[in-house]
């Protein structure tokens, strides 16, 4: 059974308190007034009429079993089946984090030879200078990719007008390479995949030689989906409908009543391929028969960033999806920047930074942040001297090296200290988000069907495993709906509530750019770098000039 949480409010220390049956009581420290909320918002009693929604939602909405509120990136949920042991996986407790309350100051920013920064700025090349390993930096991590140019404007039209989710079928769903699954997720023949992008549907299919292979997923009699979803050890595809059937390498078998068919036999010979690579353990998929290899299109400097932290031996620890209202893009702009954390995550606030000094860099379709520690909080005025932050970085590298040679068994004496930081949040185009370093977080968004309006978010957890052993067998695919909370999920432990406060804002952003006058939106000239970079190569892939 859950607590009753009561927290400071990290900008203020108003108190935030749930009193039962979803209301909150708001108040003010030493004060006796105080308010009356509902966790969505509605004051319902009280001279404290204003709260703040995403401390209301933390304090008293969807929640977590208790001794699930574990930090994601070092323990499993203790809701998996024994087989990988609790202390395997030392983490930490929420309840464990100091808090840290402090007044909203405005980070004025400062001129740098880059352009402008936040005041709580560290130059990379600070922390490159004093690693205590710098020989084992890989040269594609000291490069900077830094957007440059003013602030952008982007019409909001692409967000939710049909046409140009039609134009994104067309021209980046059946032209790009998009992560379709995990290899463990189909480890022996006949074990497939069923991925689904808007209204296309493909059969992933692990072939008896080991290969991995993908066709559609459509019957070329009259067009019916071949498999409804995934599954395992099928050894031919036969249609639901009339019993027409392909091998697994998508071979023509049997055309039943074939005397009533002639002629037809060399047309349906062969489902439609669809292009496969394999890179870290991801299976990737491009329709385009044309389309250049995958290796081209991550590029040197993405795959230079994930050689050395085995996500190929990675197992899947969490597997989860969720129907969201609002744009796949609408969506996935809101886990693109940490600029939102000041007023998004309140509740991480009290326990860390504000990120507002994180650093951005973009390779092509590759996009990263916060490779670099961002210490402090230079919305609170918490800052830290080059020394500080200096130590810190040591520190986190000591503490991960610890940590990953615990679960791995591996030793980590050829990294640096860089390579060892808690990760970065990067972003590959058109939608995938597989996070660096050991952080397990791995996101991907996809159209919900033909609707613009509606999307699909999936949020894996890649956890390390030692390469000498047996890893475990991948978690079920949890599917969520439009109103389920991410906390349904528990074993996305603490991530479950972070990312309730992110999708929390998207569908009013969903409804605002439909009504919006003048239809356009800005975009920052470096904190929100990577969304900008997307649009560049989003207008670049739909043929758009703006």
């Amino acid at each position: 059974m859950n607590v009753m949480r009561r927290e400071p409010h990290p900008l203020t220390g108003t108190n935030y308190e749930a009193i039962g049956d979803g209301k909150v009581k708001v108040q003010k420290e030493g004060s006796n007034a105080y308010g009356i909320f509902t966790w969505q918002g509605e004051w319902l009693e009280g001279e404290v009429t204003q709260a703040d929604p995403l401390m209301l939602l933390y304090i008293a909405g969807p929640d977590l079993p208790q001794d699930h509120e574990v930090m994601w990136m070092s323990a499993p949920a203790k809701a998996f089946d024994g087989t990988i042991p609790m202390e395997a996986f030392p983490g930490t407790h929420m309840d464990d984090f100091a808090r840290i309350v402090a007044p909203y100051r405005p980070d004025k920013g400062i001129s740098t030879e880059e352009g402008w920064r936040s005041i709580g700025y560290f130059d990379p090349q600070y922390f490159l200078d004093n690693d205590r390993k710098p020989e084992h930096i890989p040269s594609e991590m000291k490069l900077t990719g830094t957007v440059k140019g003013d602030p952008i404007k982007v019409s909001t039209d692409r967000y939710w007008k049909q046409e140009y989710h039609d134009l994104e079928v067309e021209k980046i769903w059946k032209k790009t390479w998009q992560m379709a699954c995990r290899e463990d997720e189909i480890p022996n023949a006949g074990d497939y995949c069923v991925y689904e992008i808007a209204h296309l549907s493909y059969l992933v299919v692990r072939q008896p030689d080991g290969s991995v292979q993908a066709h559609q997923n459509i019957c070329l009699h009259r067009g019916r989906l071949l498999k409804d979803c995934s599954g395992k050890g099928e050894t031919v595809f036969r249609c639901p409908y009339h019993g027409w059937s392909w091998n697994l390498d998508g071979s023509l078998k049997e055309i039943t009543n074939e005397w009533d068919f002639p002629g037809v036999r060399e047309d349906a010979a062969q489902l439609p391929p669809v292009q496969v690579a394999c890179w870290e353990g991801f299976v990737f998929i491009n329709p385009d028969p044309d389309a250049g290899p995958l290796e081209e299109f991550l590029g040197p400097v993405m795959m230079a960033h994930y050689k050395k932290y085995g996500f190929e031996h990675r197992y899947i620890q969490a597997n989860v999806s969720k129907l969201i209202r609002a744009n796949w893009k609408v969506v996935m702009e809101a886990f693109m920047e940490a600029y939102h954390v000041i007023a998004t995550h309140p509740h991480q606030m009290l326990m860390s930074g504000d990120c507002g000094n994180t650093n951005y860099d973009v390779f092509g379709n590759w996009g990263r942040a916060a490779q670099f520690p961002s210490p402090g909080s230079p919305f609170r005025g918490i800052m830290m001297t080059k020394e500080e932050a200096l130590e810190q970085y040591y520190r986190t590298a000591d503490g991960q090296r610890g940590l990953i040679q615990a679960l791995t068994g591996e030793s980590l004496e050829d990294f640096s200290d860089l390579e060892l930081q808690g990760g970065s949040f990067n972003d590959l185009f058109p939608n995938l988000h597989p996070w660096g370093g050991w952080m397990r977080i791995c996101f991907r968004f996809r159209p919900n069907g033909s609707n613009p309006d509606e999307s699909v978010m999936d949020i894996y957890l890649l956890a390390p495993w030692p390469k000498d052993k047996p890893r475990p067998a991948p978690a079920k695919h949890r599917k969520l709906g439009f109103d389920d909370a991410w906390t349904a999920a528990p074993e996305l432990m603490s991530l479950s509530k972070i990312t309730d406060q992110d999708v929390f804002n998207v569908p009013a952003v969903q409804k605002g750019l439909k009504a919006k006058n003048p239809p356009y939106i800005w975009y920052g000239a470096y904190q929100e770098a990577k969304i900008r970079n997307f649009h560049v190569n989003y207008d670049k892939a739909m043929g758009i000039e703006e």
